[in-house]
Formats: C-alpha cells, sequence, structure tokens
C-alpha cells in the first residue's frame, strides 16, 4: 500500500474527534457571557434618562428592551441652574463661631488695644483678669503705625507699640475705628493705615500672639445723624473690610453686632450710654465681656468656665 494511504488511513480517526469551531458574531453584538450594565437613573428609576448618558434601542439595548449605558457615558448627575448655591466669603464665614466659655483668667496674658471704648475698661474697672489695658481717647490705626505719642488714663503718656513689645502678651484684641470713622470718605485711609498696623503689630508680638480683630460697634440712629460716617450700612461695609484683612493677616475676627445689635443694625439702646456711642458701664460692657468670652479660639489649654461645652 502506498505511504499517503497508510498516513491518511492514521489521521482520519482524528479529524473526526474535532469540534467546529464557532462562527465570529457580527462587530457590535455583546458576546454570550456578557452582561448588559443597567445602572439605575438618579432619583429611583422613573422616567426617561438623560440624553447624553445612555443609548437608547437598537443594538445596545438589553434583552427587555431597556436602554443600556456605556461606562464611557456613566457619571454624576448634572447639576441644573438654580438648583444650588454658593456661600459667599464674607464675615459670616469669617468670624470665630462661638465655642465654649473661657474662664476671666484667660485674658491674664493679654491686652486691649483700642480708643475710648477700650479706655471703659479702666475708667469702670471691668474685671477682665489682669489683661493690660491699652486704651486712648481718639486714636485710629494711624497713631499706631506712625508710634505717636498717646495717653493712658492710667499710665500717662506712651507709646503704644513699645508698651506692647515690652509686655508680650499672648492675646491682643483690637477695638479702634469709632474715632476715624465720624465723617464720611474715611474709610479707605482706615483701612489702610489698619492693615499697616496688623502688619507691625505682627512683627512686634510674633506668630505665637493670637491677635483679635473686633468689629467696629453700631450706634444709636441719633449718633449717626450727627456723624453720618458711623451710620449703619458704612459700617457694615467697613466691617466686611475688615474681616477679609483679618483672615488675610491671620487674625481672628469678632463679630461685635452678633451682640451689640438691634434688628436695624443700631446700637441696642439698653447697651448704650446716653451719647448712643459709647457702652453703658453695666449692660454694655457686661455684654461685651460676654462674648469675648464665648468667641475664644479654642485650645485645648484655654481655662473654661465650669460646665461650659469645653470644660473637663
Amino acid at each position: 500500500m502506498p505511504v499517503s494511504v497508510l498516513w491518511t488511513s492514521a489521521i482520519a480517526p482524528l479529524r473526526k474527534r474535532e469540534r467546529p469551531r464557532p462562527k465570529a458574531p457580527p462587530p457590535g453584538t455583546p458576546s454570550a457571557g456578557a452582561q448588559t450594565f443597567r445602572p439605575p437613573l438618579p432619583g429611583g428609576g422613573g422616567g426617561a434618562p438623560p440624553a447624553d448618558s445612555a443609548v437608547g434601542g437598537g443594538e445596545n439595548a438589553a434583552a427587555d428592551g431597556t436602554p443600556a449605558v456605556t461606562l464611557e457615558q456613566f457619571g454624576p448627575a448634572r447639576q441644573m441652574a438654580g438648583a444650588y448655591s454658593v456661600k459667599a466669603y464674607d464675615s459670616s464665614v469669617i468670624r470665630q463661631p462661638a465655642s465654649g466659655q473661657v474662664d476671666l483668667s484667660y485674658f491674664s496674658d493679654a491686652a486691649f488695644l483700642g480708643d475710648s471704648l477700650t479706655v471703659g475698661f479702666s475708667d469702670y474697672k471691668i474685671n477682665l483678669g489682669g489683661a493690660l489695658i491699652c486704651g486712648y481717647t481718639g486714636v485710629g490705626p494711624d497713631a499706631i503705625v506712625n508710634r505717636s505719642a498717646v495717653k493712658s488714663s492710667v499710665r500717662g503718656e506712651e507709646v503704644a507699640l513699645d508698651v506692647l513689645a515690652a509686655a508680650q502678651p499672648k492675646k491682643l484684641y483690637i477695638l479702634l475705628g469709632t474715632n476715624t470713622l465720624t465723617t464720611v470718605g474715611a474709610a479707605d485711609r482706615f483701612l489702610a493705615y489698619y492693615g499697616q498696623m496688623l502688619d507691625v503689630l505682627r512683627q512686634t508680638l510674633g506668630e505665637d500672639c493670637v491677635i483679635y480683630v473686633e468689629s467696629i460697634p453700631p450706634v444709636r440712629p441719633e449718633a449717626a445723624a450727627e456723624k453720618p460716617g458711623l451710620a449703619s450700612d458704612i459700617i457694615r461695609s467697613v466691617n466686611e473690610q475688615l474681616a477679609l484683612l483679618a483672615a488675610d493677616k491671620g487674625c481672628v475676627y469678632l463679630d461685635l453686632w452678633e451682640t451689640l445689635a438691634d434688628g436695624e443694625g443700631n446700637l441696642k439702646e439698653v447697651l448704650a450710654a446716653p451719647d448712643g456711642v459709647h457702652f453703658s458701664a453695666g449692660n454694655g460692657y457686661g455684654a461685651w465681656v460676654t462674648y469675648l468670652r464665648n468667641h475664644a479660639k479654642y485650645s485645648a489649654d484655654n481655662a473654661w468656665t465650669p460646665g461650659s461645652a469645653y470644660a473637663g
């Protein structure tokens, strides 16, 4: 028998055992083992899917007719106009929130720098735990920057920066502006000097000193009528700039209007002295000190009033 006949006879049984190969599916047809990916629609599945996130019908439809979603098109639902709001970065965001109440001893290593409102701490003998009072009638931030001689009701004539440099307080509370803003148009100059003052104070007291920038308080309507620069809308505008300045300079902003202002943006009558600008010795200064105690920058080392939020 020829060799070729023997070879053909030998491999014939092997060919019979080969399984036929399946034909390749046409392009675009899902394989038998693949599952169609159908994520739930936002809100629970009712209604038609967004036009840009699903392909309906045709070769991409599932067996039950539900449109399939391709992975390339699947993603978060689009926000519709008016469905969200953006919070402005203003004093309401920057201001220090209430955070427990500190004991008066918290102010033992603090200093208060300001005008005649700050002088009242000394004149009325307000208890501030031994804090250093640097109050000077009629001054503004320009007097601090220019190292002007100022008069303390307790120590006499001095340069405020020299007193603070010698004391090196761990906290500094600043309240300035009521004397400077009595006339319309004074705000720009005031803010320029205020920024310079914060820089000089930071250089003098170092990075470890917590500097509190207090908002300019409101006044009574009759006082604003005599001093139009202290009108409620003007002070509000300046305070917004002070808040931004404080944030930019690494200071803590205290919004005294939270406790001192009434619904119309005026100094509450019960807190006002007869002139409508200064605070009454009892209610006015009491409200101010209470606000300061409730809005100290948090630290585990703070001396907390027993029973307050963070007291041990």
